[in-house]
């Protein structure tokens, strides 16, 4: 539907200043039926106007000119009205012509009109021009049903469900008719009105179905959304745990022969671990990724922390373990033989 409106000028216009208004036209495609309303020198009645149109679009006429016995350059407007109870609002038009303007005084607009009726009048002040367009439906010529469509939006969290609530908009156009009504059903419900987006805040999942009905009694498919609604997490402030494993063959005085192994484990039941890094001997921190052998003999220091994603990171934990060189390959001569030991 084309709405125009053009703003009227100051009270008691000059035929100077009617003639410098631009010309009010609009380049849509022409409907089939015309309205023509014509104005002359009477401030008290239209020259002509039509009191009958059938829904649908149109193409409305408006001329206040010389050819339609406008001597005296009078400015007109043809408004309708859009406040008055008991009237369709559905079309926003206000047209002023004189004689004078850049059209001539003759004007054209496409709307499309609904059942029922509209009021007009002229809006220059002291001008009593007004009628009533009754609209009918046409003998019931829409057969389309409407346009209906739903958005969902939220907060969405990494899996794409809606973090607290999730508010549904649905949509509806008609292109001939007009939209009567629009309704939806949550979770298989009966069908209800829809008036406002629909906040839907109860965590599971959920869908809403909907559908459009034109004032020529179409009613659309039936359309759906599905979507997920979670709880809210509570904000993570608690750093992940984190523990040191070694292992490793010992002799008996604990002291691990050859080469020790460390494991770092670490955990988080809020919002997970993200990091864990550990740092040997006083090295920088590096990323933990797999366990560590250490083969260097000597003592041996290994701290660690980790980061959750929220950000927090655990105290630094220590592992303290000796190494010594593994002996088990050398081999002493029997008795007798020498004092000397050599490799196998």
């Amino acid at each position: 539907m084309v709405l125009l409106g053009v703003a009227l000028p100051a009270l008691f216009l000059s035929s100077v200043q009617a003639a410098a208004q631009p010309r009010v036209q609009l380049t849509a495609q022409a409907a089939d039926q015309v309205l023509t309303w014509t104005a002359d020198d009477s401030m008290t009645a239209y020259k002509s106007a039509p009191s009958t149109a059938t829904a649908g679009p149109a193409t409305i006429v408006f001329e206040n000119s010389a050819a339609t016995g406008n001597t005296t350059g009078m400015t007109h407007t043809l408004t309708f009205d859009i406040s008055t109870p008991g009237y369709n609002h559905d079309v926003n038009l206000n047209i002023i012509a004189s004689p004078f303007d850049a059209g001539g005084g003759r004007h054209e607009v496409q709307v499309n009109l609904t059942p029922g009726k509209y009021r007009f009048f002229c809006a220059i002040p002291g001008h009593q021009m007004v009628g009533e367009l009754v609209v009918t439906d046409g003998g019931g010529t829409d057969t389309t049903a409407p346009q209906v469509s739903a958005q969902v939006a939220g907060d969405q969290d990494a899996s794409g469900n809606y973090v607290g609530s999730a508010t549904v908009t649905i949509s509806a156009s008609d292109t001939e008719s007009g939209v009567d009504t629009v309704e939806y059903s949550l979770d298989n419900g009966a069908f209800t009105a829809y008036s406002a987006p629909v906040s839907v805040n109860q965590a599971g999942a959920h869908t809403v179905r909907y559908r459009a009905t034109d004032k020529a009694g179409n009613t659309s498919p039936v359309g759906s959304v599905t979507f997920t609604v979670v709880t809210p997490q509570e904000e993570d402030t608690t750093p992940p745990q984190v523990t040191a494993q070694v292992a490793g063959e010992k002799d008996g005085d604990g002291n691990y022969v050859g080469s020790a192994t460390v494991t770092i484990s670490a955990s988080d039941t809020e919002s997970g671990v993200d990091t864990v890094e550990y740092s040997l001997d006083g090295q920088p921190f590096a990323v933990y990724t797999q366990p560590l052998t250490v083969g260097q003999p000597g003592t041996h220091t290994m701290t660690y922390r980790a980061t959750d994603k929220a950000g927090n990171t655990s105290g630094v934990g220590t592992a303290t373990f000796m190494v010594i060189k593994d002996t088990s390959g050398t081999e002493c001569p029997k008795p007798g033989k020498g004092s000397s030991c050599k490799e196998k």
